[in-house]
C-alpha cells in the first residue's frame, strides 16, 4: 500500500513520535522511510537561498541536521526498517509538501503535530497544516502520547 514514507524530522517531541508510528507502517507494509530534516533558510534570509545564508549559521545548523538524521536513523535501525536520508535546504513547508514527495515518489507523509511553539506557529504558521492543506499525498499527522 505504501512503498516511500516521508517523515520529516525536526528533533522534536512530535517528530519523534511520527518516527515511530512511520516504523510500525513500514514494517506492515513492507516500505522505506525517508527520513528527511530541512534545514529552513528563510527565517532571516528570506529569498537568498543557502548562499545567503552565513556559512557559521549553515555550519550550526547543516550539524544540528545531521544529529537529528542520526538518531533517526539509530531507531530505524533498531527497528528493522529500510530507509534512506536527507537533509535538504530551503523552505521546510514547500519541500515537505511538494519537492520532495515528488521528486521521490513519496506514498504517504507522517508528519509530527507541530515541533514549533505557539509564538512561533502565530509568526511564521505551522509548517504540518501547510502541509496537511498543500500536499501532493497522503498526510497522516501524530500527535504526542500524553
Amino acid at each position: 500500500m505504501y512503498d516511500n514514507i516521508l517523515v520529516p524530522l525536526d528533533g522534536s517531541k512530535n517528530s519523534q513520535q511520527a518516527l515511530e508510528e512511520a516504523c510500525k507502517l513500514a514494517k506492515q507494509f513492507d516500505s522505506k522511510l525517508q527520513l528527511v530534516t530541512v534545514i529552513n533558510n528563510t527565517n532571516f534570509y528570506y529569498g537568498a537561498g543557502a548562499a545567503g545564508m552565513p556559512p557559521s549559521m549553515y555550519d550550526d545548523q547543516h550539524k544540528i541536521a545531521e544529529n537529528i538524521i542520526d538518531e533517526a536513523k539509530k531507531y530505524a535501525d533498531s527497528q528493522g526498517v529500510k530507509y534512506e536520508t536527507a537533509i535538504d535546504i530551503g523552505n521546510p513547508k514547500n519541500i515537505i509538501a511538494h519537492v520532495y514527495p515528488d521528486e521521490h515518489d513519496v506514498d504517504l507523509i507522517v508528519i509530527g503535530k507541530s515541533g514549533v511553539d505557539a509564538i512561533n506557529r502565530l509568526l511564521i504558521g505551522s509548517t504540518t497544516a501547510f502541509v496537511v492543506r498543500n500536499a501532493t499525498t497522503k498526510v497522516l499527522v501524530v500527535n504526542t502520547k500524553g
